[in-house]
């Protein structure tokens, strides 16, 4: 966005959600009721009265509509609808902190939005627990007369333990100020939820029969479910797409090689040949409308995103060249993807990104390979089972598979700081214009050029990113550095200062992340004072986090432990409820589920079930 066109910008109006802003939010929260209400309709006349009779009708419309077990069909519609709604919010989110900064109301729309669907995921495992045990299930677990299957399982740890970072998010951050970032583990608990509960989405529907049902309603399911996972695994990438990144820059090239193999494969291993490139079609899609959605209509950051087709071209090709195996497919596809795939995004990177992949990242590449051939044979595993087919893979080279996903994770987490000198020249350029700052302060606002010295010389050689980059005053605005001298940058156009625009030099050189600040405003709050634009300042560079999350401090321990206590038990009980359900159901093979009971009572059997 041109500094230009948002100098004039009222951000303390912009900080208050607009009523077309929550008619966004009231068209998706909307959807389930009127569905239950069609629903409902469709079911007819209850044989039974009370609350049986209205389970009873409930099943029997969602049976009508989709051939399949009311108890898989409605937890996954219901599960499909809250990711959704998650990520129309999520997306919307993050944008609305670069552009805006911290929240003047705790339920903004995004907020709510990211809340419901959350809350949506754990009623879609209940939903499911509730009609598979009137229906007398025989998947899953069995608790007494309690029937849970194994998807419904985990979408219940899934929400209830994402739902439960929301107040853990709001603790922590009264208690350390606001982190602007994506990877606090309040944040990781519920963007984790919502990134594997596709996993489990997709298993309740397998548990339902995975060729079960009416030809539309099975098309319209897969569509949906693989749509839903190829977003949601990429879900951990979007700092690097809204250009501010706050961790290495290789752990894009390896969020996307895991991510994406991942989900390609398991398309194509359970719905056969073309669905790896339809799966990367459908990412696409998706993501053009969320940015359309997001940074068009709703006049926020323009999200940019990895191209995918690359990658799928790769897995594709690996399994027409060695299909002797599901594995072997997976190997080649896995390679091809972390060597071939991996091209296609660096080039795609210099096309269409807020910073192109540099060569500096070549030592560290390996660990993308590595990613995408531990996530083509964790996919591979997990696609035979969702396609009906006992896997036929050693437990030991999954396990080995998984390791390697959690080694190359680790890699790229150390972040340190050198003795790094930077001497900022900045020169206005144009005349100021008058803004109001998110306390309603008269202020203004002045672009600038920057001319950035840095001693030692070669510190900023070969980095991969070296900007000045502005945030928070109505937009993110960010201008790479290009070197005019030995030791000596300057940006490449100007970006805006003052009123609410905080502007930094940020430098990432490998595990070296470190920044110096242009212009700082004061914040009330916190109690931190102005730093203002200066003809002339010499600084040390700093970790990059001190300024990307400069309202952030220190407090007492409780919080900590309590957020670092949750996400680690919540990563432990999905994979584990994940792991348990998939080995389960991959043991049943292709049997499929008895037919519903609410058709037997009709003597109905759908389509393609088994009598």
């Amino acid at each position: 966005m041109p500094a230009q066109s948002i100098t004039d910008l009222n951000l303390q109006s912009s900080l208050r959600a607009s009523a077309g802003e929550w008619i966004w939010c009231a068209a998706l929260l909307a959807v389930p009721f009127v569905v239950t209400a069609a629903v409902f309709v469709l079911g007819g006349k209850p044989r039974r009265r009370g609350l049986v009779g209205l389970i009873d009708r409930s099943a029997s419309g969602v049976e009508r509509l989709t051939g399949r077990p009311a108890w898989s069909s409605a937890g996954v519609a219901i599960g499909v609808w809250a990711l959704i709604t998650a990520a129309v919010g999520f997306f919307w989110d993050v944008a609305w902190h670069i552009d805006l900064g911290r929240d003047r109301d705790l339920f903004t729309p995004p907020h709510t939005l990211i809340v419901a669907g959350l809350m949506g995921l754990a009623a879609a495992g209940a939903v499911s627990t509730i009609l598979a045990t009137a229906a007398r299930a025989e998947s899953g677990l069995r608790i007494g007369s309690l029937r849970i299957p194994w998807g419904a399982a985990g979408l219940l740890v899934l929400g209830t333990f994402a739902t439960l970072g929301f107040p853990l998010d709001g603790l922590w951050h009264s208690t350390y100020g606001v982190d602007v970032t994506m990877w606090s583990p309040t944040h990781l608990m519920m963007i984790s939820g919502a990134a594997f509960a596709p996993l489990a989405a997709w298993l309740l529907y397998r548990e339902g029969g995975h060729a079960t049902g009416h030809p539309a309603a099975q098309r319209t399911a897969r569509i949906m479910l693989v749509g839903a996972l190829v977003v949601a695994l990429a879900a951990f990438q979007l700092e690097f797409d809204d250009g501010v990144p706050q961790w290495q820059m290789l752990y894009q090239p390896v969020l996307i090689a895991l991510g994406a193999t991942a989900a390609m494969t398991i398309a194509r291993v359970a719905l056969g040949r073309g669905w790896a490139l339809l799966t990367a079609v459908l990412f696409l899609v998706i993501r053009g409308l969320l940015t359309l959605l997001v940074g068009v209509a709703l006049h926020r950051t323009v999200t940019h995103f990895p191209l995918y087709l690359g990658i799928a071209v790769c897995i594709e090709a690996g399994f027409l060249l060695a299909s002797r195996s599901v594995l072997a497919g997976a190997l080649t596809g896995g390679v091809l993807a972390g060597t071939a795939g991996l091209a296609s995004e660096w080039g795609w990177s210099h096309a269409w990104s807020y910073q192109p992949w540099q060569p500096s990242m070549f030592p560290g590449i390996w660990t993308a390979f590595v990613a995408a051939v531990a996530g083509a044979v964790l996919g591979a595993a997990a696609g035979s089972v969702l396609g009906g087919v006992r896997p036929r893979m050693r437990g030991p080279v999954l396990a080995l598979a998984g390791v390697a996903a959690l080694i190359v994770l680790a890699v790229p987490f150390p972040r340190h700081t050198a003795p790094i000198v930077a001497s900022i020249d900045a020169t206005p350029v144009g005349s100021p214009s008058a803004a109001i700052d998110r306390y309603g302060r008269l202020s203004l606002v002045q672009d600038a050029n920057a001319s950035v010295r840095v001693v030692p010389a070669e510190a900023a050689e070969g980095a991969d990113v070296f900007r000045v980059i502005a945030w928070q005053g109505g937009g993110r605005v960010d201008a790479p550095l290009q070197q005019v001298s030995p030791g000596v940058w300057r940006t490449t156009h100007p970006v805006p200062t003052g009123s609410s625009w905080k502007a930094i030099v940020y430098l990432q050189k490998q595990v070296l992340l470190v920044a110096a600040p242009v212009a700082m405003p004061s914040d009330p709050d916190y109690g931190q004072a102005a730093i203002p634009l200066a003809g002339h300042r010499t600084v040390s560079m700093v970790a990059g986090s001190s300024l990307l999350m400069r309202e952030a401090h220190t407090g007492t321990l409780l919080p900590q432990l309590l957020a670092y206590g949750g996400v680690s038990l919540d990563m432990l009980l999905w994979l584990v409820v994940l792991v348990a359900g998939y080995v389960m159901v991959g043991r049943s093979g292709s049997a499929q589920p008895r037919k519903p009971v609410a058709a037997e009572r009709r003597g109905l059997t759908p389509a393609g079930a088994v009598r």
